[in-house]
C-alpha cells in the first residue's frame, strides 16, 4: 500500500483523514490509534498549509524486525526546517509554531525529518500493538447508516 496526496487546502486534509482511517481499519489499528493516525494527520497537514505553499502527504505500510504498521510523509515546499528536535522540544519557537508537532510526536511512535534539498519532510509511524495484529484477520467491516 502507497498512497500519495497533495496539499493545499483544508478540505485536502479532511479528504486524506478519512482514507487514512479506513486503512487504518484495514491494517489492524484499533480505534484509540485510529483516532491517533488522523489526528496526526491533520497536525501534519496543518502544519504544509500554514507554513508552506503546498506539499504531500504519502502513506504507505511500514515494516521493521518483524513489526508492522503506517507510515506518514510529510513534504512541503516551504522554506524549510532547520532542526526537527528543536521543534520537538519547543526550543527557539513559540509555542503556536511548535505544538502541531509535539503533538504528532506523542500521537505516534516515531517521528523524524528526512534531509530534503528544500522545503521540509517529516515521517513519523504508527506500529501495530501485537494485540492488533493477532486480531488483524477479525477485523469487522463498518457499520452503513
Amino acid at each position: 500500500m502507497h498512497k500519495t496526496y497533495r496539499v493545499q487546502y483544508e478540505w485536502d486534509i479532511v479528504h486524506i483523514r478519512s482514507e487514512a482511517r479506513e486503512i487504518a481499519r484495514m491494517m489492524g489499528f484499533d480505534e484509540v490509534d485510529q483516532a491517533r493516525i488522523v489526528q496526526a494527520i491533520s497536525e501534519l497537514g496543518r502544519n504544509v498549509i500554514h507554513h508552506a505553499e503546498e506539499g504531500e502527504i504519502t502513506l504507505s505500510e511500514a515494516e521493521e524486525n518483524g513489526q508492522r504498521g503506517i507510515r506518514i510523509r510529510v513534504r512541503d515546499t516551504g522554506p524549510g526546517m532547520p532542526n526537527l528536535q528543536d521543534w520537538k522540544q519547543g526550543t527557539g519557537q513559540s509555542v503556536g509554531e511548535t505544538g502541531g508537532l509535539k503533538s504528532v510526536d506523542m500521537l505516534m511512535d516515531e517521528m523524524r525529518q528526512i534531509p530534503v534539498d528544500s522545503g521540509t519532510c517529516v515521517e513519523a509511524i504508527k506500529w501495530l500493538k501485537h494485540a492488533d495484529v493477532e486480531n488483524e484477520s477479525t477485523v469487522r467491516p463498518q457499520r452503513q447508516s
